[in-house]
């Protein structure tokens, strides 16, 4: 070589070339897309076992409960039923009065448990995904009056 030598301007000829920097930002868009949604999936999985904790503790409560409150209320019916046959003097009537106070109460009860709603799961996830959308949406809005 001598002193003076001149190189050939290289010519550009693979995409990855053109468009290095481009490339290196949708593979770090990618990226960051893939933690984020790992993010999130990481905060469902926590909130989800929180979820499953408190629903497991009131179930436990619930069965305990329900032990303790058979036990009476069956001692209670039974208890009305010889209290109602020494007033009508008639066991039929007094087991028809408690059978009908018991499927009254038991169609309350149920009206009562088909109107309750149940706790949201995942709120918090839910409103970072929301968030999420809100952002996605004005990024694209503003890349289309750029265009």
């Amino acid at each position: 070589m001598s002193l003076f030598s001149f190189r050939k301007p290289k010519v550009i000829t693979t995409l990855q070339e053109q468009g290095g920097g481009l490339v290196g930002d949708v593979r770090q868009a990618a990226s960051q897309a893939v933690s984020h949604v790992s993010s999130i999936l990481t905060l469902f999985k926590i909130e989800l076992a929180e979820y499953v904790s408190q629903q497991s503790r009131r179930v436990a409560l619930f069965v305990a409960a329900a032990v303790l409150l058979l036990t009476s209320y069956a001692l209670l019916c039974a208890f009305a039923c010889v209290a109602l046959n020494i007033w009508l003097e008639s066991w039929l009537w007094a087991v028809g009065i408690v059978l009908l106070v018991n499927a009254l109460a038991g169609v309350i009860i149920l009206l009562a448990a088909l109107r309750a709603k149940p706790a949201p799961l995942a709120e918090v996830t839910r409103q970072e995904l929301k968030n999420d959308l809100e952002c996605l949406k004005i990024l694209l809005s503003e890349e289309n009056t750029k265009s």
